[in-house]
């Protein structure tokens, strides 16, 4: 039986879906696949965007076990950094063909996070109990790499970790990183001065400023944390590992490309296919 279901909100346009689904290995032997990738997708993306436990998804997508089986093996594989760097280069290209990635910035965020689960610590300047979130993200605010460590964790020793996680291909042409005056630390300026080709600057408040101020180049990182915050999977962290808390921020970007690539309504509406 086929029917729509006007519950559950709008399913990923089919050809933004079919964007990834080349990217997902098919492995050779066992029995032929009988879940749609797409349906998997969706419910990962119902999950992120609505922020529910993966045990309460509505029935119409796949069982739990499938769905997190497919989570968990492309986060160990790499299919899912796989399919986010490409969507990276696709959005570069389709909307700054002719502009190098030359700048990035760097900023944390701390968060609460739920009971139990391990790398949890106190952030007092920020009075939050949790996990803090470290990005790195280029010109245009896309996701070069995250790092999430205890909210205790000092920004500036967290850098080094997070810049060491980049390869050669993303930050090939960035020629300067820019960062608050938590990164102000020479322990850090000698990492970047013996590990990396590029200059590590710090924007720092105009002088008798009071509250918030929009500071150049710093404005880009802080956007991306609020594209983020639409994500209510990501308003606590939720996750009892810190991988699947760094995994849910790339997923969150992947479905932020997504919809800049393929924005909704291109496509006839989707009808859920039932057992009778």
């Amino acid at each position: 039986m086929v029917h729509a279901n006007p519950i559950l909100p709008e399913r990923r346009d089919r050809r933004a879906v079919g964007l990834i689904e080349p990217h997902i290995p098919v492995y050779p032997g066992g029995r032929p696949r009988t879940t749609a990738l797409r349906d998997v997708t969706d419910a990962v993306f119902y999950v992120l965007r609505t922020g529910c436990q993966w045990r309460y998804r509505p029935k119409d997508f796949p069982p739990k076990s499938t769905v997190g089986r497919y989570f968990d093996e492309w986060r160990h594989n790499g299919t899912r950094d796989t399919i986010h760097d490409l969507l990276r280069k696709k959005v570069r290209t389709a909307e700054r063909p002719y502009s190098p990635r030359t700048t990035a910035s760097v900023d944390s965020q701390s968060v609460d996070t739920t009971s139990g689960g391990e790398e949890r610590g106190r952030d007092n300047a920020k009075n939050v109990d949790g996990r803090k979130r470290h990005i790195l993200v280029d010109s245009m605010g896309l996701l070069l790499a995250v790092l999430v460590t205890a909210a205790s964790v000092d920004d500036a020793k967290a850098a080094a970790e997070l810049f060491g996680r980049l390869d050669e291909q993303p930050m090939g042409k960035v020629r300067r990183v820019f960062a608050d005056r938590k990164y102000h630390n020479y322990a850090l300026y000698e990492w970047v001065e013996t590990n990396a080709r590029w200059e590590l600057v710090i924007v720092r408040r105009p002088d008798g400023a009071k509250g918030w101020v929009k500071l150049p180049r710093r404005w880009t990182v802080e956007r991306t944390f609020a594209w983020l915050g639409t994500c209510r999977r990501l308003s606590k962290d939720r996750e009892k590992t810190v991988r699947s808390s760094e995994a849910f921020v790339k997923l969150a970007m992947i479905h932020l490309m997504l919809n800049r690539l393929e924005p909704k309504g291109g496509d006839a509406e989707f009808q859920y296919h039932t057992v009778a």
